[in-house]
């Protein structure tokens, strides 16, 4: 079982609603935690639908 790394999504101020309306993600002005959260958190839910977990 895989823990998503959510850490990016801590503060509104750093997401915003994607233009098609399905989920979230990082602004450009958020701090460099955050961009390397949200990276590790893409891998993650790449390698999860990878192996059929998601």
């Amino acid at each position: 079982m895989t823990k998503l790394d959510y850490f990016w999504m801590s503060k509104e101020e750093w997401i915003k609603e994607k233009e098609n309306g399905f989920g979230y993600e990082l602004r450009e002005d958020a701090p460099e935690e955050a961009k390397e959260s949200y990276r590790h958190y893409l891998e993650q839910v790449e390698k999860a639908t990878e192996r059929g977990a998601m």
